[in-house]
């Protein structure tokens, strides 16, 4: 399979995985707004392994979503159209994304 391919399968399956993982963010918005209680809870929550875990695979989930449609939406203005650009800049997609992930991970566990 062609890195455009993968790419573009990459893009859709990380917009399926946004749209789940709004679940456990809507959630730990509303109850940490809900009282102060809530907000500590949300809070201890968030030192537990899982969480972090969720988190981490939220934000690099939404980073490699941002950087696929940047590529799509250049790919719509009519660059990168052609057999060896557009396997370049999916490449590049891909790495960015892993380098994404890579710096969240810091991020959110250091």
């Amino acid at each position: 399979m062609p890195a455009t391919a993968k790419a573009s399968i990459f893009h859709r399956v990380t917009g399926v995985a946004l749209f789940f993982a709004l679940t456990f963010v809507i959630w730990a918005w509303s109850e940490s707004l809900s009282s102060a209680e809530g907000f500590e809870f949300v809070k201890g929550l968030f030192n537990g392994f899982i969480a972090k875990f969720i988190a981490w695979g939220t934000v690099s989930v939404l980073g490699y979503h941002l950087i696929g449609g940047i590529r799509h939406m250049i790919m719509d203005m009519g660059h990168w159209e052609e057999l060896e650009s557009g396997n370049l800049s999916a490449k590049i997609a891909m790495a960015l994304g892993v380098v994404f992930a890579v710096l969240a991970g810091v991020w959110i566990w250091f």
